[in-house]
């Protein structure tokens, strides 16, 4: 038996979604991290304890990767022996070079004890959004996604440069995130 909706129903609906809402943290759809997280067990039942760099892919090359990380310089690592994710899913290794001269992929290493290179977790995820507001003792960013009508709140990621520019209230920009969902680095809008 088919069953109609009432206006009353419809009405009401309607007023709830357009209820104003206070920020939220995270409610945009990221990818997830199940596959990365088993190959990272998977990897230290085999290889024993990892060690873990953060920092971003400065180039990708038939023989291996220049990687950066803040205080730590740039260096060379092989690929030969390392299985590679991209925004949570396996991927190729084509797929983490920079998207544009200075557009780099977030990315954790993980080596052996060995110093071999493992396992590459790559991610590059962002938002374009429109700045609300800016908490600078708290190191919060409140935004509206220009794609949806409820705000976030956003923290600064460890690779975010202090010395990068915090937009003003009402100016739009594109914001890169890391793997908690953290600022990593915001671009201005041309």
């Amino acid at each position: 038996m088919k069953q109609k909706l009432s206006w009353g129903t419809v009405v009401l609906f309607i007023v709830l979604i357009g209820l104003p809402t206070e920020a939220m943290a995270n409610v945009l759809a990221f990818p997830g991290r199940n596959q990365v997280e088993e190959a990272v067990r998977f990897t230290t039942e085999n290889w024993g304890p990892l060690v873990c760099l953060a920092g971003e892919i400065a180039d990708v090359t038939a023989e291996g990767i220049r990687f950066s990380a803040k205080g730590c310089g740039e260096r060379f690592f092989s690929h030969q022996d390392a299985e590679v994710f991209v925004n949570g899913r396996a991927g190729l290794w084509p797929a983490l070079r920079p998207i544009a001269p200075g557009f780099n992929f977030a990315a954790r290493l993980y080596l052996d004890q060995a110093g071999v290179l493992r396992l590459v977790d790559g991610w590059y995820i962002g938002v374009e959004a429109e700045v609300l507001a800016i908490d600078q003792e708290r190191g919060l960013l409140t935004v509206r996604p220009l794609d949806h009508a409820q705000t976030n709140q956003f923290s600064f990621s460890p690779l975010f440069f202090t010395t990068s520019f915090l937009p003003a209230p009402g100016e739009v920009c594109f914001f890169l995130l890391d793997w908690e969902h953290q600022v990593r680095r915001i671009i201005r809008a041309p």
